[in-house]
């Protein structure tokens, strides 16, 4: 049994599925912008509002990243030009954290290299989440997984574009440092968007959790919702999607990414989705009405005189199964007492009184 983590006011692992609205760099480097989306992220419902830290110049090599954008169709040139461009600072976290505590939402951040870890930690970060590009740097998640031993911070890791070894690498990582029931594994597809719906893979789900017990969400990358839904259905205990002002804006990420409306509905349908995955079976409060009138009664089809023997020749099933006699509700005998399967409790008994045609039968009119 995987155990529930703590994430600041948040719990995961439960009932309830964490919705993390990925804003990453849609403020644009702004942090009026930033306030903004925090605060619609909020309103729409979602639990964490997610930002990303580039430390540029220690995350990748200057001039090695013009061939990359190409393959991706919202992006705007070199990754180093963009990430300039983004840039939100160590002061504008901070700001940015502390401005998240007010509004009431959960702030997480995405380290890049091993030296963001420690800086997130540094200024209180409660949980860290890792994308996909960082899955096999190995040197990084040894870090993550020493801190998250030593503060019991919970660390999602995204699972994209790689190889199942790759993943057990970084989950024996984890154990290794002590820190695997902190760890939370996502499905990932590292596509922008997937368009193809076969590469959501979403059946990995359940066999993540069951590989390597632990708790498994979904970061998704298409452009609407159903995949996300589908996922909770399959135990996702996060979702994780991308969340922009408006899909027009020009930068990374806002092509793929939810808006306001769109945050609000995946929210709803997650809310609605979980109270629904109930595995007992009962009759409700509202079944039964309608279960009053629609199922079946063993009713006579014919006169039947008392003393009379009850035979499937003058008895058929008819609607309803209650009914009023003298001002009480009544149930009448269940229609499954005409079949082999239970006909001797009743095939063969007595009439007790005199029936006239579609009278529907009661214990007490049977002898």
């Amino acid at each position: 049994m995987v155990k529930e983590l703590t994430f600041g006011k948040l719990k995961i692992g439960g009932q309830r599925v964490v919705v993390i609205a990925e804003i990453a760099d849609s403020h644009n480097g702004s942090m009026e912008t930033a306030k903004k989306l925090v605060d619609a992220a909020k309103e729409a419902g979602a639990d964490v509002a997610k930002f990303q830290l580039h430390l540029v110049g220690k995350n990748e090599v200057d001039g090695k990243n013009e061939m990359i954008p190409g393959s991706i169709q919202m992006w705007d040139g070199p990754l180093y030009d963009i990430l300039q461009r983004n840039l939100f600072t160590f002061p504008m976290h901070k700001e940015i954290m502390e401005y998240c505590e007010k509004v009431g939402i959960e702030y997480l951040c995405t380290p890049f290299c091993t030296a963001a870890v420690d800086v997130l930690n540094d200024i209180g970060v409660k949980a860290f989440k890792t994308g996909s590009g960082e899955l096999d740097n190995l040197p990084q998640h040894r870090r993550l997984a020493q801190v998250s031993k030593k503060t019991g911070k919970p660390v999602i890791v995204s699972t994209g574009m790689c190889t199942w070894e790759e993943i057990a690498d970084t989950v024996k990582v984890y154990e290794e440092e002590g820190a695997k029931e902190n760890l939370i594994l996502t499905n990932c597809t590292s596509e922008y968007p997937p368009n193809d719906y076969s590469h959501a893979n979403l059946g990995l789900i359940p066999r993540l959790q069951k590989d390597f017990g632990v708790i498994v969400g979904q970061s998704d990358h298409t452009m609407d919702n159903y995949t996300a839904y589908a996922a909770v259905t399959l135990g996702a205990k996060v979702i994780e999607k991308h969340f922009t002002l408006s899909r027009k804006q020009k930068g990374p990420d806002h092509f793929i990414a939810l808006e306001p409306h769109m945050l609000r509905d995946l929210v709803d349908g997650i809310r609605k989705i979980e109270v629904a995955l109930g595995s007992e079976k009962i009759i409700t409060k509202e079944e039964q009405v309608v279960r009053d009138w629609a199922f079946h009664t063993a009713t006579t089809f014919r006169d039947v005189k008392k003393g009379e023997a009850f035979t499937t020749a003058n008895l058929i099933e008819r609607r309803p199964r209650t009914m009023e006699i003298d001002g009480k509700k009544v149930e009448g005998i269940p229609s499954k007492y005409l079949d082999p399967m239970y006909e001797k409790k009743l095939i063969g008994k007595k009439a007790a009184r005199d029936m006239p045609k579609d009278t529907m039968l009661t214990w007490e009119d049977v002898a």
